[in-house]
């Protein structure tokens, strides 16, 4: 089982989290000091924080993870959902981080969950935050959404007819100077003229 955790790196919120909190300190170019001065507490040392990023402290609490998310400068779900992961959510739930990012938004309940309990637990909770776009956005979105791909083809359809007509025009000029005895200096003239016109 544990090879098989690693070969699709199967990672828990707080594995993640550990994670998370190392590369964006290290992106954000901090040492571990400069963080836990940042972080204003005299608990949080850099000890204590390479302690938490090495994963020798077992869990970071969620006081601490709201707060290394404010002294990082990024959203607190930046440190919960890394890239490519799949996230066990609980023994035997595993999820992709797309997924995993939906379900602490509250856009999208788990398998094996309330779906309804969640749904309404999250309107309750988020209020319209939860709701994400509104559905009169959505539908004036779709509304011109389709009016746009009609007015394309529309457009094509004339392009088309168009185009047709045009061909016709020029295989026509071509049979009549076939027709009429035409030299083939005269016939590739014509034809070249076209093809100059096509520049």
């Amino acid at each position: 089982m544990a090879s098989d955790r690693a070969e699709v790196q199967v990672e828990t919120p707080g594995e993640i989290a550990r994670r998370r909190i190392r590369e964006v300190r290290k992106a954000r170019k901090l040492s571990p000091t400069a963080a836990a001065e940042r972080y204003g507490d005299a608990a949080m040392t850099a000890t204590v924080l390479m302690n938490i990023e090495a994963g020798r402290r077992q869990s970071v609490t969620v006081d601490e993870l709201v707060r290394l998310a404010y002294v990082l400068d990024v959203p607190v779900e930046a440190l919960l959902v890394g890239p490519g992961a799949t996230v066990e959510v609980a023994p035997g739930v595993l999820v992709d981080s797309v997924r995993f990012l939906r379900w602490l938004r509250g856009q999208e309940a788990l398998d094996g969950a309330d779906a309804d309990h969640y749904r309404a637990v999250a309107a309750e909770a988020l209020g319209d935050a939860g709701r994400g776009v509104p559905q009169e956005l959505r539908d004036e979105f779709l509304a011109r959404a389709q009016a746009a791909f009609d007015g394309f083809f529309a457009d094509s359809e004339e392009i088309h007819h168009k185009t047709r007509q045009q061909v016709r025009g020029v295989l026509s000029d071509v049979r009549e100077a076939v027709s009429s005895g035409k030299t083939t200096d005269e016939l590739l003239g014509i034809i070249d003229t076209y093809l100059n016109r096509l520049e």
